[in-house]
């Protein structure tokens, strides 16, 4: 029987079918010079580190490649910058290809404010869980902003998924109020777009906020109880810890639901009422200007939901990554497909929206 298999399978191949290339209709509007803001999401963050693999899963790469175009990701050597969950190895923010200039200019970490002002030598109040000046030199070059970088790519078509920082680190540590100002949110994006649209931008697309308090990352303080890793003080309670807090309780060391890092379920409507605040800020600057709005939410709700029985290899499903809080590959292919169509719609353009 295992003789025949060389003979069969290069038949059952020849039998499969072939995906043809896209080709434009004559008459669409060229995609080109194509740029993508944001934060580790668009930069494609994932598992809790950035590696070239990752990176050229990202959505503005898969994007680009449904137009035919060559979108070049800023890579970054093995194990990564840094390396994600499960691979070892000293930290590596070098250039695969150095001198690379990319159109996904998104640096990890970033808030809104950043992308108007921080650089690897400029940042006000960083966080150390958000700024790295490693990654801003990696992605960005030397003393250049987020959107300097843009703006010097000349962009016809941009994408902006920016403001998850601004809220979710603050919620997965029981400090939503620590969120950034929706004053100074709406603010900054103001500044933003306008400074794309007067840079040349033609075709501009802003991204909503997702509900930060739909991430695996947020934990349910009854999950915790059946670890064993919360005292008695959460009996009863509905509640939540950030993975970023419960990484480091144990059943000798268990946490407290007194404790400032706990999220209650009165400050879990509070993040949900920041993350509309942005969003309907984001909402009113498009219309002002008569910009298009992609709701992020319409794909999340598309993908599949959490596992009931949690693997190792994919513990919270086939959507996020390993870190609980950025998407996985299957989810990057669904906003490139979602966003295809959308920029097909309201465009004109006509890029491949196969899945």
């Amino acid at each position: 029987m295992k003789s025949i298999l060389p003979l069969v399978l290069p038949l059952l191949a020849a039998c499969a079918p072939v995906q043809t290339a896209h080709t434009p209709r004559p008459d669409a509007t060229p995609f080109t010079r194509y740029v993508a803001l944001g934060d580790s999401i668009t930069a494609g963050f994932q598992s809790g580190g950035l590696t070239a693999e990752s990176q050229r899963a990202a959505y503005p790469h898969l994007l680009g490649e449904r137009a035919g175009l060559d979108v070049p990701m800023p890579e970054v050597q093995a194990p990564g910058c840094p390396p994600p969950i499960g691979v070892t190895g000293e930290k590596n923010c070098a250039l695969r290809q150095p001198g690379v200039i990319s159109p996904v200019v998104a640096v990890p970490g970033a808030k809104v404010g950043d992308v108007l002002d921080s650089t690897d030598i400029q940042v006000t109040d960083p966080d150390p869980q958000l700024y790295d000046a490693a990654l801003y030199r990696a992605i960005l070059g030397p003393s250049t902003t987020q959107l300097d970088a843009a703006l010097a790519r000349q962009p016809l078509f941009a994408t902006v998924w920016i403001g998850n920082n601004d809220v979710l680190l603050p919620t997965l540590r029981g400090r939503p109020d620590q969120a950034t100002p929706l004053d100074r949110f709406r603010a900054n994006y103001e500044i933003l777009v306008d400074r794309l649209l007067t840079g040349g931008v033609k075709s501009l697309v802003l991204m909503t906020i997702p509900d930060v308090t739909r991430v695996p990352a947020l934990i349910p303080v009854r999950q915790l109880r059946l670890l064993g890793v919360v005292d008695e003080s959460c009996q009863g309670q509905e509640a939540y810890f950030g993975s970023v807090v419960v990484g480091r309780a144990s059943k000798t060391a268990p946490l407290s639901c007194t404790s400032p890092e706990t999220l209650t379920a009165e400050e879990y409507g509070q993040a949900q009422r920041i993350v509309e605040g942005y969003n309907t800020a984001i909402r009113a600057i498009a219309i002002e200007r008569k910009i298009p709005v992609f709701d992020v939410t319409q794909v999340l709700d598309t993908l599949p939901g959490r596992p009931l029985i949690p693997t190792a290899a994919a513990p919270f499903g086939r959507s996020f990554s390993l870190d609980g809080i950025h998407p996985s590959n299957l989810a990057h292919q669904r906003f490139a497909q979602a966003l295809a169509l959308f920029f097909n719609a309201q465009f004109g353009t006509d890029l491949d929206v196969r899945p």
